[in-house]
């Protein structure tokens, strides 16, 4: 009895530190600032990036870390910004959004 509650909490342990790990990075804790990826999963060619920010750069790296598609953007009024990355591999990719201030945030994008 004493082993399946050990196994069990560390089953729980596990599933929380992965479910940690897997959420979205942030390079500032103390302003977190967010941005919506659609459609993800990425099915065609390009992906919409619309957050309460001004968006100045977007950066699309695989998962070895090339970067794919680097997309900079002058005007600072626009908050939802159009990313075409062509025909990509399936699989994991990080976007690093960086926003007017210099705060970047990275999220994942998954292409089928």
């Amino acid at each position: 009895m004493k082993e399946s509650r050990v196994i069990i909490f560390l089953l729980v342990l596990n599933l929380v530190a992965f479910n940690a790990y897997s959420q979205d990075i942030s390079y500032n804790e103390k302003e977190i600032k967010d941005a919506l990826i659609y459609p993800n999963p990425l099915i065609g060619e390009k992906f919409m990036i619309k957050s309460e920010s001004a968006i100045s750069k977007i950066e699309v790296v695989n998962v070895i870390g090339k970067v794919i598609n680097r997309t900079e953007n002058t005007n600072f009024e626009l908050k939802e910004v159009q990313v075409f990355v062509g025909k990509c591999e399936k699989g994991i990719y990080f976007i690093k959004i960086t926003f007017d201030d210099k705060k970047s945030i990275v999220k994942k994008l998954l292409v089928k």
